[in-house]
């Protein structure tokens, strides 16, 4: 390549870069950390956060369990279409403000000027909590993960204690807590190699249950048409609907990849492709890969088995004891990804609230390390956070599973925060607030996309916060809707009481907050070569 072709593609890189800091400026924040991530690795990182099939291995027992085959695979069909509306939204919201902040951010753009602080301050929150039970709850279920792995190769005579759960537990969120705190160069390397983990070992999941279980498989009639209700509710239609505890763990912290916009080149376009793309391949792979396991069940009723889990007990029925212990070790693979990748927007997350003084550390956790340019600070909190809530398992199955459970209602929770601001703004036409759209946008269609993700997070929010199975008593009740209440109380009364003094939103008060008008994307006018002069 000549210099001045070499020159002219540093130019351009310079130019994107140029561009994406003064995004950042006109919503009041200034970029620390290093931009290293590519397209290849913010799709391997959206990916990586979702983890396909092993996320579904870690929920897998609810749909089975609970509806049988029938509310896998229906749940799944349901829940996929729902989930593509609400990263739909969310990316199209996250490309007109890429921050680190996420979908948090948005907020405070779309909503009226007199809610803008004490709104956002609860989505902080929502956010916060939500994020920290995340990669507590993928590494918990790791654990879990590894040790059925250890009752495999044992044919089921050795069963984890619960000290030895929690161990391993706490030494893996310290081991991707490490991992973490590397520079972003080294994380962007290691993302890329998420995407081919990812499609690997869920495309051999998908392959292997049916060739090696050929002749034994399920009956049609049982996998597309078994649905049954043991949950206690006398409802088929609801023990369907409880299959979406599955796809909405799966499916769920959409803008993780948003979360990654100051370390992304191009960030307006290049996190919100993530987002849809990596739900799109998920929602397609899941899809077969409930199908597989569905005809790779032996005996329905002889499910969990001494693994506990459903999946792991498909595999073993069906590979024998070396082929299962070989693919279930590329599953746990997958689940430590998808620890790290969810660990790292949470510190992601935490680092830009904390930036915002939406937090009481006087912004201790968004202090940037020298040596690696990352939020190491954040690194330590998430980390002690997650071994404090292990700690619950000690009290009870039913404490830890509480805090775990909140995950996927907290975040969809408070992605329609400006989702339904978004909607606001187009019905009633206001003048008070105008949404100005990104370079990835749906046009006049992406309102009916963010009306249908709206009803569809009532639905499947409604159904999260219900207890599982009947008869609910303290082991069996739900307490996802009371913790979340409770988050979105507590959250505003401290704001209005006294937080007000000390948070102005996110970036503090800039002059988009006046300016209503104001283009946050110079991108929108102009041609090229005046764009390149403006970065």
């Amino acid at each position: 390549m000549a210099s001045h072709e070499k020159n002219a593609v540093f130019d351009d890189i310079d130019s994107v870069d140029a561009h994406d800091d003064e995004v950042l400026h006109k919503l009041g924040l200034q970029r620390e950390l290093r931009k290293e991530f590519t397209k290849l690795s913010t799709l391997g990182f959206a990916l990586g956060v979702l983890g396909c099939s092993a996320s579904v291995a870690s929920t897998f027992n609810t749909p089975i369990l609970l509806g049988g085959p029938g509310s896998a695979i229906y749940s799944w069909i349901l829940g996929s279409f729902g989930c593509l509306a609400i990263a739909s939204s969310v990316a199209e919201l996250i490309s007109a403000y890429p921050t680190a902040g996420g979908i948090y951010t948005t907020t405070a753009f779309v909503v009226p000027p007199r809610y803008r602080a004490s709104v956002s301050f609860v989505a902080a929150w929502i956010t916060v909590v939500g994020q920290l039970a995340a990669p507590a709850g993928v590494n918990f279920a790791l654990s879990q993960m590894i040790f059925a792995a250890v009752t495999i190769a044992t044919d089921g005579s050795f069963v984890a204690s619960t000290g030895q759960i929690l161990g391993l537990y706490v030494g893996l969120n310290v081991a991707t807590g490490l991992i973490n705190s590397l520079p972003t160069k080294a994380l962007h390397r290691l993302s890329m190699s998420f995407v081919f983990i990812n499609i690997f070992t869920t495309l051999a999941c998908i392959i292997a249950i049916p060739a090696a279980g050929a002749g034994n498989l399920a009956p049609s009639n049982f996998v597309w048409g078994h649905l049954v209700d043991t949950s206690g509710w006398n409802n088929r239609g609801f023990a369907l609907l409880l299959g979406l505890f599955c796809v909405q763990w799966v499916m769920t912290d959409y803008d993780a990849a948003a979360h990654l916009s100051e370390e992304v080149k191009n960030a307006a376009i290049t996190a919100p492709v993530s987002i849809v793309s990596g739900v799109t391949i998920t929602a397609v792979m899941g899809f077969f890969l409930n199908i597989s396991l569905c005809y790779g069940i032996r005996d329905l009723s002889a499910l969990p088995g001494p693994t506990g889990l459903v999946f792991a007990q498909i595999l073993w029925d069906n590979l024998g004891k070396r082929g299962a212990l070989a693919l279930w070790s590329f599953v746990i693979l997958l689940q430590a990804v998808t620890g790290v990748a969810c660990q790292l927007s949470c510190i992601r997350s935490i680092y830009a609230i904390s930036r915002d003084n939406a937090l009481p550390d006087r912004k201790l956790l968004s202090k940037v390390w020298p040596r690696t340019k990352t939020p190491v600070i954040a690194a330590v909190f998430v980390v002690v956070i997650a071994v404090v809530f292990g700690l619950l398992f000690l009290a009870s199955i039913v404490a830890i599973n509480a805090v775990f459970s909140i995950t996927a209602v907290a975040l969809d929770l408070s992605y329609m925060i400006p989702v339904s601001a978004k909607l606001w703004i187009w019905l009633t036409k206001s003048e008070e607030v105008k949404f100005r759209p990104g370079p990835f946008n749906m046009g006049t269609f992406g309102y009916f996309v963010n009306l249908y993700a709206f009803v569809w997070t009532l639905l499947e929010t409604g159904v999260l916060i219900m207890p599982q199975v009947r008869p609910v008593n303290g082991t069996t009740m739900n307490y996802t809707g009371p913790i979340v209440g409770g988050v979105c109380g507590i959250s505003w009364l401290w704001y209005m009481l006294y937080w007000h003094r000390n948070y102005a939103g996110p970036g503090g008060h800039n002059k988009l907050w006046d300016d209503h008008s104001s283009e946050v994307h110079p991108e929108s006018t102009g041609s090229v070569e005046e764009k390149r002069e403006k970065a």
